[in-house]
């Protein structure tokens, strides 16, 4: 694989990216086999004091870091301390969990695959440090109400066990709780995460609240920006309570080292965390459709495309109110993308694309396209390429979109770009939005997607078949279907 061939294009195109986006910096990763092959930091850590975003710039993750949970509670159902299948109560002492819609009782992989029937929750953050880990579930059960407004919007527990996929914090939160009730050293669970996964794979940057990173690592902590429309903000500090499920801290190559591992069997030269067949495991298919249709789950990764020989796997993160993270691997190839970046958008996330992901699926498209074997550098001009997209995307929900077979005429056409108002210094060709306006075809949503395609350039690919394929309305008739 031309690794240098990536790197002239993230070159080009990732400025590009953060400029689009509104993203101060952004630190990317890339891992084939055993070894980060690339890493790269663009843009800057601190917009105050001009400090750059570099490969050592270390990020919160946020629920990336779920996955470092995931493998530790794997490690001890290896040791036969817990069982993937048997219930959980026996191992929660005085902390009493019972789905109050009945059916059976709650296990390991109904918490690592999101279907132990508990809604939705936010992670019970608030300006001041929570309790012990313990003590902050035992709150939370007795109160059993969701954190999102008040509980006022969803319940603690929205259906039976095993039902179907509902995205938890405090079930992971739980599953750092089990680890922490039975790791045979007996130290809290963020000290278990430390010795038996970031000691063994050179982790030296890595760290799980309430571990106090080092003052040299802090040093290297980005500043995060919560941004809405032109405006960016430092907001005061959110504490998670359900941490387990997501408020590490590491950098990109770091992150990076830990998903190669996984794709490699559960080992890197410095050490292994998991038997391959673990490993594997995590990364199999466990229980139907995953956060959307593209994807099913596994024991908390995402899925995409049959996952192990055939497709991809995947998580990302945000952390309140300032970082995102995406991640992406090939377990066939085993190659690895992690992209940190120091922005929280405001906006809600209910559209095609959670804005807060953008920059990191953008930057994550040019590496699909590369692992693909394709060029990623644009086939089009910069100006060309936006100038086409945005065609196509006016074409789509003046037709297919609406459910209209009418193509748009050219009069119609000739008025859209005539009409067309462009700020100063926006990249625009005319001809390549006439162009994509013209050709958009309008029989079916599974014509345009074949069409999108042959025709958008590789690096936005993923883009465009999110914005056809509408997720939010494919998650929320999954979300209805057992």
């Amino acid at each position: 694989m031309d690794v240098a061939a990536l790197a002239r294009a993230l070159d080009v195109l990732v400025p590009e990216i953060l400029e689009h986006t509104d993203t101060p910096g952004v630190s990317v990763a890339v891992g084939v086999g055993d070894e980060v092959v690339l890493a790269r930091g663009y843009g800057v850590a601190d917009l105050g004091t001009g400090a750059p975003m570099t490969p050592e710039t270390v990020n919160p993750i946020g629920s990336d870091g779920k996955t470092y949970t995931a493998a530790a509670a794997m490690q001890l159902v290896e040791r036969g301390l817990l069982d993937l299948d048997g219930p959980i109560g026996p191992h929660l002492g005085d902390l009493r969990v019972v789905n109050p819609h009945g059916a059976r009782p709650i296990t390991l992989r109904d918490l690592l695959t999101h279907r132990s029937g508990l809604g939705t929750t936010f992670g019970f953050a608030d300006r001041v440090p929570p309790a012990p880990l313990g003590e902050h579930l035992r709150q939370v059960f007795r109160r059993g109400r969701s954190d999102l407004y008040g509980g006022d919007l969803v319940p603690l527990w929205s259906t039976p066990v095993g039902v179907q996929y509902q995205y938890s914090n405090t079930g992971i939160a739980l599953v750092g709780y089990l680890v922490e009730r039975t790791n045979p050293a007996g130290v809290p669970f963020d000290e278990w995460v430390r010795r038996s996964v970031f000691t063994p794979l050179g982790m030296r940057s890595a760290w799980f609240p309430p571990a106090e990173a080092p003052p040299e690592a802090l040093s290297r902590r980005s500043t995060g920006y919560a941004t809405v429309g032109g405006l960016q903000f430092v907001l005061p500090p959110v504490y998670v309570g359900d941490y387990p499920a997501g408020t590490a801290l590491t950098t990109a190559s770091d992150h990076c080292r830990f998903v190669l591992a996984v794709l490699g069997g559960g080992a890197l030269p410095s050490g292994r965390i998991l038997a391959p067949e673990t490993a594997r495991l995590m990364l199999t298919p466990q229980a139907g459709r995953g956060p959307d249709p593209a994807a099913t789950v596994g024991l908390v990764w995402n899925v995409f495309d049959g996952g192990l020989d055939e497709g991809y796997v995947g998580h990302g993160g945000e952390y309140f109110w300032g970082w995102s993270s995406f991640t992406r691997g090939w377990p066939s190839s085993r190659v690895a993308v992690v992209v940190s970046a120091n922005q929280w958008h405001l906006a809600e996330p209910g559209t095609s694309h959670r804005p807060s992901h953008f920059a990191g699926r953008l930057v994550g498209g040019v590496v699909t396209a590369w692992v693909n074997g394709l060029d990623p550098m644009p086939s089009k001009s910069p100006a060309a390429a936006q100038s086409w997209l945005a065609g196509m995307l006016v074409a789509d929900r003046l037709t297919t979109r609406i459910g209209s077979r009418r193509p748009l005429s050219a009069a119609e056409i000739d008025a859209l770009v005539a009409g067309a108002v462009v700020r100063p210094g926006q990249p625009w060709d005319p001809e390549a939005f006439r162009a994509a306006l013209r050709d958009y075809p309008c029989d079916s949503l599974g014509e345009a997607m074949a069409w999108s395609r042959e025709q958008v350039p590789a690096h936005l690919q993923a883009l465009v078949t999110s914005e056809l394929g509408v997720p939010w309305l494919g998650r929320l008739v999954a979300g209805l279907e057992p």
